[in-house]
């Protein structure tokens, strides 16, 4: 007979924080609530048990590609509260989290499109008939589209190009 109040004994030595205020901790509390193991999760995550050990650590961050999986996981979006933590090394800032004000430059305004239709730099490039390192230099300001780029960035990305360079 099996009591469901009361957790794994290999659960019960790890603290697990009751009000979890990093994504890493809200992972870890889901497994444990759940009662299975980090292999276990990494399985349905699609992910190795090292990287689920990390997001939960808090030592890298998930990143875009993640998104629905840990949403359908964890039964809610950690992604939209800024108060879960931030990344830790695998992303640039603002990963999960647009910036808070308007981007001022072009570059800027065409990275924060491709976050918000969760593409990484590799698929937007490749739409866009430019190299990643071209669109990262755009997005950076070390450099400034050519025209026929531009016209094709403008429409593909839906971004207003007159903004200040």
């Amino acid at each position: 007979m099996e009591r469901q109040d009361i957790s794994p004994v290999w659960t019960r030595s790890f603290p697990v924080s009751k009000e979890p205020k990093t994504i890493g901790e809200q992972l870890r509390k889901r497994r444990y609530d759940l009662g299975i193991r980090q292999s276990e999760v990494a399985q349905r995550l699609g992910v190795s048990k090292r990287t689920l050990s990390l997001w939960e650590t808090d030592i890298v961050y998930p990143t875009w590609a993640y998104q629905s999986r840990l949403v359908e996981y964890l039964g809610c979006d950690p992604f939209t509260n800024p108060a879960l933590g931030g990344p830790k090394g695998n992303e640039s800032s603002y990963v999960a989290i647009l910036a808070p004000t308007g981007p001022q430059t072009l570059g800027q305004r065409i990275r924060k499109r491709r976050l918000e239709l969760r593409k990484n730099r590799k698929e937007c490039a490749k739409e866009l008939g430019v190299s990643v390192k071209t669109l990262w230099a755009w997005e950076t300001g070390r450099c400034q589209p050519c025209a026929d780029h531009l016209e094709r960035g403008v429409t593909f990305l839906g971004i207003d190009s007159a903004v200040p360079k």
